[in-house]
């Protein structure tokens, strides 16, 4: 069985077979920003192209912007079976794929911070189940575009007299160029998602300087995420054994300010958990999910398309 890896969020996609270590990335898809689903496709298509056009007899998305209307995921299935010449496609939201990776198909949660933010759990018994995300106009908080987001509005507002003065401010006229209409630029911005996420590490930088206004953010994002974590303690189900919790992505690093804040947050309110890093990533999560007869206690969450089938 020769495997096609796909980690799609918002700021890149990333691909791997599984008969090859190459990883290739290109630009990520976000919501609103066009066509999304001839979109992800042609991305993948690229991306595939460029690592070599490998057969695959089964390619596993992992997607940010997974659909969930049975109309668009048979878009997405058959553009995406066309460009990459696969008969067979099996389809999750991001955080299934990454939840594989964190925990290796085990039970416990799965909280992992990008651009946004994709959490799941695996109770002892009975179904999966995804806590969190909602993309990031309605929910994604803790994550990278929600801390940008915070950073920038805290810059303007300082900016236009309406919030206190911030170094955030100096960072953010350094990356975009002035804060002259800088509002007016991000919003006519072709990936503004992805520009707002990436101010989220000058943020962590600023608060582990000791910059109170980006302190505040990220201690704000770290109690969010601790909501996810709560939840997903709750959903668990665990009698007497404690909870794991694994943590991943680019914000959670385990050095990253955020990592810390959240731990502490976990040791001193949460005894019946147990933090640790992710096993692997959310693209190891889709191979070694992909490498299965079938998606397992994951099938609730998995569309499995086949290109006979479909005919």
């Amino acid at each position: 069985m020769r495997v096609l890896g796909v980690d799609g969020g918002q700021s890149g996609i990333r691909l791997k077979t599984s008969i090859d270590d190459r990883v290739v990335e290109m630009a990520g898809v976000s919501r609103l920003e066009g066509d999304t689903i001839a979109d992800v496709a042609t991305a993948i298509g690229e991306a595939w192209r460029v690592g070599g056009r490998d057969p695959v007899n089964r390619a596993v998305l992992g997607l940010t912007t997974a659909p969930t209307d049975a109309v668009a995921r048979e878009r997405l299935c058959v553009l995406v079976s066309a460009v990459i010449d696969t008969p067979e496609i099996w389809l999750a939201d991001d955080a299934v794929t990454a939840h594989v990776g964190a925990l290796s198909m085990g039970w416990g949660v799965s909280v992992v911070a990008g651009t946004g933010v994709a959490s799941l759990v695996v109770p002892v018994s009975g179904e999966p189940l995804i806590v969190g995300g909602h993309g990031y106009l309605l929910g994604d908080e803790g994550g990278g575009f929600w801390i940008g987001r915070e950073g920038l509005r805290a810059v303007l507002r300082a900016a236009d007299g309406r919030g206190p003065q911030t170094g955030l401010s100096e960072v953010a006229a350094a990356r975009f160029d002035g804060l002259a209409d800088l509002g007016d630029r991000l919003h006519s911005a072709q990936r503004p998602v992805n520009d707002i996420a990436q101010f989220a590490p000058e943020v962590l930088a600023m608060a582990e300087a000791g910059d109170p206004i980006a302190s505040d953010i990220v201690d704000g994002a770290a109690d969010e995420l601790l909501t996810l974590v709560r939840a997903g303690e709750q959903a668990a189900g665990a009698d007497e054994a404690r909870v794991p919790v694994a943590l991943g992505g680019r914000l959670l690093a385990s050095s990253s300010p955020l990592r810390v804040r959240l731990e502490r947050r976990v040791r001193v309110g949460m005894p019946g958990v147990v933090v640790r890093s992710a096993d692997g990533s959310a693209l190891d999560g889709a191979l070694a999910l992909g490498c299965g007869t079938n998606p397992g206690r994951y099938q609730a969450l998995v569309h499995v398309w086949h290109r006979a089938m479909a005919a």
